[in-house]
């Protein structure tokens, strides 16, 4: 009996650190609402660019860059399939004050961590090539391949597995905690901000020996615009959504009073959610501000709106079957009385 009693123990724990000071209902109610509406919104996001992206295959797989935002989805729509939806679920266990099933948050974290770090790989590997095309645009056909992505996709995804194995070992969890902080966030963030430093330096560079030249391509001026864009986009949502977690992991084990802050606690609560975000906002940064993927969006709509006209209403032939019967019981009935 009490063995039993122990293993039950031990697949279930109670409230965390977190919830013991943050007796706040309404916050934990709040990330409930929004984590399954952020699921929701990711999970379609991504999913509607899944099915865009193969049924108009030809079109968006034609480029080894395309294969990238292939995996991002792909990536993206796991975590909002899976892990927001879990991690929802376990605000609605602290919402509730009910038991928390460790293995439930093992599984949370695991599946976070894994995608989290295949997710900041795509999102640097994407960078490096804009830039490629950007720097190097006579090169770029013959050195970027498909195989070499291919190959690349497959080392984030083996990598991202190792990694988020390693909470499942005897290293310190401080250690590991901090460990992921740096390879999901400070390295693809100093990668990205060298990476578009690089971009925009080039641009400029190409701007000024235009001017010099006395040539003003409007399609040049257009592409710097739109790399601006993208470049603000990809920094401010990645910084955004990332850094503070980046902070509040630092000061929970570096800063003792701030530990034991009940305000501290809300806020990395709230900034863990954060993370979320970013695979929300991705298909619209990466794909659909992309005109090949809106014309593809629009076929793939129109081809299925035109299925459903052309397919057969059974409605109709029902009602053509029966007025046909109904004819002909009243043309036997008219024979037979003459």
């Amino acid at each position: 009996m009490e063995q039993s009693v122990s293993s039950k123990l031990q697949d279930e724990v109670y409230l965390t650190n977190h919830s013991r000071i943050i007796s706040d209902s309404k916050l934990f109610l709040g990330l409930t609402v929004a984590g399954f509406s952020l699921s929701l919104i990711t999970t379609v996001g991504n999913t509607v660019l899944l099915v865009t992206t193969f049924k108009e295959s030809r079109r968006l797989l034609d480029k080894p860059a395309h294969m990238l935002i292939t995996n991002l989805c792909v990536s993206d729509l796991v975590i909002g399939l899976l892990a927001g939806n879990l991690a929802s679920v376990l605000a609605l266990y602290h919402y509730q004050s009910w038991l928390i099933p460790a293995k439930l948050d093992l599984v949370v974290r695991f599946v976070l961590i894994f995608l989290l770090f295949v997710r900041s790989g795509t999102i640097v590997t994407l960078s490096f090539d804009r830039y490629f095309v950007v720097a190097h645009t006579f090169k770029y056909t013959w050195m970027i391949t498909k195989s070499k992505y291919k190959i690349a996709i497959a080392f984030m995804w083996a990598v991202g597995f190792i990694l988020s194995s390693l909470q499942l070992t005897s290293i310190p969890e401080k250690i590991v905690i901090i460990l992921y902080t740096h390879t999901h966030v400070s390295v693809p963030a100093v990668l990205l901000t060298v990476i578009y430093f690089n971009v925009s330096r080039v641009l400029m560079k190409r701007k000024r020996h235009l001017r010099n030249v006395g040539m003003t391509n409007k399609q040049v001026w257009d592409n710097q615009r739109r790399m601006a864009v993208t470049t603000f986009l990809v920094l401010t949502l990645f910084y955004g959504t990332v850094l503070p977690e980046f902070i509040v992991v630092h000061l929970r084990y570096f800063c003792q009073p701030c530990a034991q802050s009940s305000t501290f606690k809300k806020l990395e609560v709230i900034f863990a959610g954060l993370l979320f975000l970013t695979s929300a906002a991705n298909p619209f940064v990466y794909a659909w501000r992309v005109s090949k993927y809106r014309r593809a969006f629009k076929a793939c709509f129109a081809s299925h709106l035109q299925r459903i006209a052309l397919r057969p209403n059974p409605w109709q032939y029902n009602n053509r079957v029966t007025t046909g019967t109904t004819v002909q019981a009243i043309s036997l009935k008219t024979f037979q009385r003459n």
